[in-house]
């Protein structure tokens, strides 16, 4: 796959700047570590962005010579051409959020040629998307089985849930509803699942909303596969309705959803949505690069507990992935300064 120069031309041109940067002393590391870069999905919401902003602050922390974050604008084709520029560029090590699980094979590929590591963050490749040192994620399976408990105990058992699902062509999106609905189908068969598609974009999660809260008065209750790129637009739709009540409120929509954005940890302090699953982003950034390090030093892992309370598996892709835990959170923890979604955004 192939992509317009003019991308690649100003990636090369923020690499120039960069090098630039670190001869005149600005950098904070030695001019002569080792250049890394993370290669992220597209730079456009409170998630990726947050994630950017970790990534590069705890590369300050571990001293590394971090290059500015390559944003791929969520392009399988634009990741490629950009793995080719960094690597031409001499990185020596390289962080990834696969944008396509399979298409990253390309890239993954011309890394291991060069014998450039590669540590995937969040989300890896899946079978036969090519190699890496190891992904640092957690289970998409768990955050859908978290979702379920907290409604199913929400609603007593008993209710109808709309579920907006995330892109279904994405083991993440598979996951996150593969595990919901397996979890309510055991554990809360009271409990009816009507589910739409959201694909990641608020507009297509908002007007699922629009079209089954305005026809079917017995929905009680909704699950996001995302809060980040959903809730804004579901809230609109339930106040716009006449629907959105306050938590322990009779009428009110009990609203669950995963990853833990700003805006949804503000909603939840304000008693407008009952529960996030918030993923460890703090966690990703800060032993990916520690991962990254350590394979760029030659060390190999495997399977087995970690020293930071995580498991350390072989995952569907064939590769191994340090599993780390998500967390709960609700009004009485939702102001913890350690959750990714209470991190300040700096420039």
């Amino acid at each position: 796959m192939t992509s317009s120069s003019t991308p690649r031309r100003a990636l090369l041109a923020t690499l120039a700047a960069a090098a630039l940067a670190a001869g005149s002393g600005a950098s904070a590391v030695a001019q002569d570590a080792p250049k890394i870069a993370f290669s992220s999905t597209e730079l456009s919401n409170p998630y990726t962005v947050i994630f950017s902003q970790l990534i590069q602050d705890w590369a300050k922390k571990g001293h590394f010579n971090m290059l500015p974050t390559v944003d791929s604008k969520s392009d399988p084709a634009q990741q490629i051409t950009d793995f080719t520029t960094l690597l031409g560029a001499g990185v020596k090590g390289i962080l990834v959020v696969a944008v396509d699980g399979k298409a990253v094979k390309v890239a993954l590929d011309r890394a291991q040629a060069k014998g450039v590591p590669v540590v995937a963050v969040d989300t890896g490749p899946s079978k036969g998307g090519g190699k890496v040192a190891i992904t640092v994620t957690t289970s998409s399976v768990t955050l859908g089985e978290r979702s379920c408990a907290y409604l199913g105990e929400a609603l007593k058992g008993k209710g109808r849930v709309l579920e907006i699902q995330g892109r279904l062509n994405s083991q993440v999106g598979l996951d996150r509803s593969t595990g919901f609905q397996a979890c309510m189908k055991d554990k809360y068969p009271g409990i009816k699942v009507v589910s739409k598609p959201g694909e990641w974009v608020q507009e297509t999660a908002t007007n699922a909303a629009q079209t089954v809260l305005s026809t079917d008065p017995d929905v009680n209750a909704i699950y996001l596969a995302s809060d980040s790129a959903y809730l804004p637009g579901v809230l609109s739709v339930l106040k716009r309705l006449g629907k959105l009540k306050p938590v322990g409120e009779e009428g009110h929509i009990a609203v669950v959803g995963i990853d833990g954005s700003p805006f949804a940890l503000e909603q939840v302090r304000a008693g407008t949505v009952d529960a996030v699953i918030s993923q460890p982003m703090v966690g990703y950034a800060r032993y990916g690069l520690q991962y990254l390090k350590e394979a760029m030093e030659g060390k190999t892992f495997a399977p087995g507990r970690t020293d930071h309370d995580s498991q350390i598996v072989v995952d569907a892709s064939g590769n191994l992935a340090d599993v780390l835990n998500p967390e709960t959170v609700t009004k009485a923890n939702a102001g913890d300064p350690g959750l990714w979604g209470n991190q300040k955004v700096t420039n």
